[in-house]
């Protein structure tokens, strides 16, 4: 599993640094606390109201900002996944859309039947992400902005950054799990480089006459597919490609 060869390097890495102990087991503890789902149980669940609730759960944590958040959420069978990972995972989509997303921004989330499973879309029309960091988004802990632009700011304001561990745990999760996860993005034409600015509002880009001009210039959509066979189906099989 990716998460048991990452937590194995990491571990080896620190050891060769500063020797077995404490220290290492430090680490172990944190890489479960953050990746490991709080429980293992597949249940069957109905997607669009676990999704609503969702929102309504968190709304409170990104009310300070000004995001036109659009929901499709139609009725499908259900899809088996213990709840705790699929919160997280919603949860982390919605929040990377909205910290990359400037005020008067918009974000779609549709949830629809397709073929034999479930698809989840959560597309934003912000900034976009750069064809390289585009080539390393999964790899965990790992960010498209420089540090010292949103390491003092709270989640869910626009570039509040982090070090890519929802992304990480996204794809570990899709390996346990057995759902696919793609993600597909456009660099705002504007500031075409990481070193060039968005101001985190339109009404204050100076390429931008209206929102419009700013919803077509860029954005990042990551699509999940949660197959209706059952996760429990897998317990114990070999994971299969997720990308």
């Amino acid at each position: 599993m990716l998460l048991d060869a990452c937590s194995d390097e990491l571990e080896v890495l620190v050891a060769n640094e500063v020797g077995e102990g404490s220290v290492v087991e430090r680490i172990r503890k944190r890489i479960d606390e953050v990746f490991r789902p709080k429980e293992d149980l597949p249940k069957e669940i109905v997607p669009a109201p676990f999704i609503k609730d969702t929102l309504e759960k968190i709304r409170p944590r990104f009310r300070h900002r000004d995001i036109e958040l659009n929901t499709y959420l139609e009725t499908t069978r259900p899809i088996s996944i213990p709840e705790d990972p699929l919160e997280k995972l919603v949860i982390g989509l919605v929040k990377n859309a909205i910290e990359n997303t400037p005020d008067e921004g918009k974000i779609e989330i549709t949830c629809r039947e397709k073929g034999n499973g479930v698809e989840l879309i959560v597309r934003d029309y912000g900034v976009g992400i750069t064809l390289e960091n585009r080539r390393r988004i999964f790899e965990g802990f790992f960010v498209t902005q420089e540090t010292m632009d949103y390491s003092t700011k709270r989640e869910f304001d626009f570039n509040a950054g982090g070090k890519g561990a929802d992304l990480l745990r996204m794809k570990i999760f899709s390996e346990r799990y057995h759902f696919k996860i793609d993600m597909a993005s456009v660099r705002c034409r504007y500031i075409p480089t990481d070193k060039d600015i968005c101001p985190g509002r339109i009404s204050k880009c100076g390429f931008c006459r209206s929102t419009g001009d700013c919803h077509e210039s860029g954005g990042t959509t990551f699509t999940v597919f949660f197959p209706f066979e059952s996760a429990a189906a897998h317990q114990g099989s070999p994971p299969e490609e997720a990308y």
